[in-house]
């Protein structure tokens, strides 16, 4: 029996509604529905607190009283399990609301007006507004996951659903119009178009912005996305990604044995190793779980590598029941939770922040989350690696009856001193494995190069693993560039045409992508992470159908998997191989778009001063030192005071330069 029929139902999304266990709806309305509606989404709340709240103009006293007839009708009218009514007032266990299940259709408490209530109304609409950001964020989410799945009619679903929610969101207009345009209906994008701009103009006098222009004006010319050239055979899946793990024996026993201690694993190895692969399939075989990861760019920005990780969770849980503190304390790194907390101005508001970190992490391990990889540890950022050393402390993590398994995976010798530390001291207290992988030799080396289906007359295995010292990677890099030679030319070179490392390897092929797919690997490579298709277009100043055919061909040329490269030396090699004046172009031009998209103002900063724009990348740092110290992180805040100033400098205002290094002087407690 599905778990509504045995409880409560309350529904708030849309017109209330309060519907017995086993069927059967309770008339609910007023001032009954209000303290309904309050419990349900701020988990509980004193007596005193509500009384106050519904009856705003009675005396304490008598609005106690109030409360409790109130309480007492509820009980005879709906039964005691309704309502915990205690000093402290709390729905029943058994209460299933909607919200609580995720973001759903449908306005908060719909048509409900409470003009006597003027608190609870202001409540209400602050609810409202938080809830609209939260499924806004959710839904993008989604349909930006089936967009880049490939699944159109998936992602349009969701989009209608963003539409019906503000219907004048340009953003939401131009994915719409995109999907149609995908899905081959460019008619119904031009008409959603027409629609919503002649709404702008009717409600507010304006016209579309000029990208929402821009895009119709693209469909209205037919702009056809460039298919990849048919006449080269695509990439076998096998080079992508192949069939069988090799070589890894030992080290999957190794993994075995701290598995079964109870101890975390940590990975460690060359770049290109090997080291994702197999702890992806030791995770896989063990039941799976979830990947999370450090990112190039995330070293120097705050939570930068943590904001990442809990929006992944809260994806993959979306109705995870959390109580308002927590939500409240998560959106100061996932703003679209919609919170507005206070600067964090002592360690124990710092620790109370934490906390719901792991709060958050817990509740989805309490719904199976046991399982975790973190890869590319070097480039986390030191506020995440010390928040995350505090939540797996309180979780129990590195024992035996620890409720989560996790792998750590970093590059040999490219720990920060921070980092190095940690990782010492894990061992040290026997916390966790170091398992140190090697390239592959013999056996292992033709047992990979079995599985690449390399063209004929291909040069055997000793002589392929000698040319690539064993790395995987660099062994799948030359297998591809065998394959596209052999596609364009119908025959093998007498000799293999590639330098001798990786970058050189990648930097072969990059050479053979058409300009728009160059262009886009570029823009991508400078942005580092947590990029999109719209935010890699608005960098090139592109049309994004154009960079969606260019992405298109990035992925079937196995450079890019979905918003990210295949591994982080191709984008390594990508940025390697930029123009310098190119190169401080694409930065000018994301400094100036990031901002749109929420960055952390050092990433903004970051951008400028690459871009060759000291002056323009000083005050991002200053503000980027105010978020830290709002985030009680010192340290932070007087590096990147430190950077301001020398940006200053570097831009020739010396007074400037003088007066960010006196403040720092002042906030370190030195003379200035």
């Amino acid at each position: 029996m599905a778990q509504g029929s045995q409880s409560w139902r309350l529904t708030l999304l849309g017109p209330a509604r309060l519907e017995r266990p086993g069927g059967g709806e309770v008339r609910c309305e007023g001032k009954a529905l209000a303290l309904l509606a309050y419990l349900a989404l701020e988990g509980s709340a004193s007596r005193s607190r509500v009384a106050g709240l519904l009856w705003p103009d009675t005396p304490e006293a008598g609005a106690r009283n109030n409360l409790v007839h109130l309480l007492r009708r509820l009980a005879r009218t709906a039964g005691p399990d309704l309502v915990e009514a205690g000093d402290v007032l709390s729905l029943g266990p058994g209460v299933v609301v909607d919200v609580r299940e995720g973001p759903g259709p449908g306005e908060l408490l719909a048509g409900g007006t409470w003009p006597e209530l003027p608190e609870f109304t202001d409540w209400l609409l602050a609810w409202r507004g938080r809830l609209d950001a939260e499924r806004m964020g959710a839904w993008r989410a989604e349909a930006q996951r089936h967009e880049d799945a490939g699944a159109y009619r998936e992602a349009l679903a969701v989009t209608d659903l963003l539409r019906d929610l503000d219907p004048t969101s340009e953003d939401a207009l131009r994915r719409e119009m995109r999907l149609h345009y995908l899905l081959g209906d460019a008619p119904l994008a031009l008409g959603a178009y027409g629609e919503t701009a002649a709404r702008l103009r009717e409600h507010f006098g304006t016209e579309p912005l000029p990208e929402t222009r821009q895009l119709a004006e693209d469909i209205r010319r037919s702009v056809t996305p460039a298919p990849r050239p048919r006449a080269e055979t695509p990439l076998p899946g096998s080079v992508a990604r192949p069939p069988t793990l090799v070589g890894r024996e030992d080290a999957w026993a190794q993994m075995e044995e701290a598995w079964e201690r109870g101890q975390g694993i940590v990975l460690t190895g060359e770049p290109g190793v090997g080291k994702t692969r197999l702890a992806l399939d030791f995770l896989e075989a063990h039941g799976g779980g979830m990947r999370f990861e450090g990112r190039p760019g995330d070293a120097g920005l705050l939570y930068a590598t943590h904001a990442r990780t809990y929006r992944q969770v809260l994806q993959a849980y979306p109705d995870l029941d959390l109580p308002p503190w927590v939500r409240g304390e998560l959106s100061r790194i996932l703003p679209y939770l919609g919170g507005t907390p206070a600067p964090v101005t002592s360690e124990e508001e710092r620790l109370h922040f934490w906390r719901a970190k792991v709060e958050t992490l817990a509740g989805a391990m309490n719904r199976g989350l046991r399982r975790m990889v973190f890869d590319d540890v070097q480039f986390m950022d030191e506020a995440s690696v010390q928040a995350g050393g505090f939540i797996f402390a309180h979780l129990g993590w590195g024992r035996p009856d620890a409720p989560c398994r996790t792998i750590h995976i970093f590059r040999q010798g490219e720990l920060t001193e921070f980092q190095q530390g940690v990782l010492q001291a894990m061992l040290g207290a026997g916390l966790v494995a170091l398992v140190e992988l090697a390239p592959l030799e013999g056996r292992a080396v033709e047992q990979l190069v079995a599985q690449l289906d390399l063209p004929p007359g291909t040069r055997g295995a000793d002589e392929l693993g000698r040319y690539t010292g064993g790395n995987p990677l660099l062994l799948l890099e030359v297998a591809r560039s065998l394959h596209e030679a052999h596609a364009r030319t119908g025959h093998l070179p007498s000799a293999l045409p590639l330098p001798d490392n990786a970058s050189g390897v990648i930097a072969s092929r990059l050479a053979r992508l058409s300009p728009p797919a160059l262009h886009a690997a570029r823009a991508a490579a400078v942005l580092e992470s947590d990029f999109d298709l719209d935010l890699v277009a608005q960098t090139l100043g592109a049309p994004l159908l154009g960079t969606a055919a260019a992405w298109e061909e990035l992925e079937g040329a196995q450079i890019v998997r979905g918003p990210r490269f295949v591994h982080d030396l191709v984008a390594e090699a990508v940025r390697a191989a930029l123009p310098g004046a190119v190169r401080r172009l694409l930065h000018r031009s994301a400094a100036r778009t990031l901002p749109g998209h929420g960055a952390h103002p050092a990433r903004v900063a970051r951008h400028w001063r690459s871009g060759g724009d000291p002056r323009q990348a000083a005050p991002w740092f200053a503000q980027a030192a105010q978020a830290a110290r709002n985030a009680f992180q010192a340290r932070e805040a007087a590096a990147y005071l430190e950077q301001a100033a020398d940006a200053y400098e570097e831009a020739g205002e010396f007074d400037e330069a003088a007066r960010v290094r006196g403040q720092l002087a002042s906030e370190l407690a030195l003379p200035a």
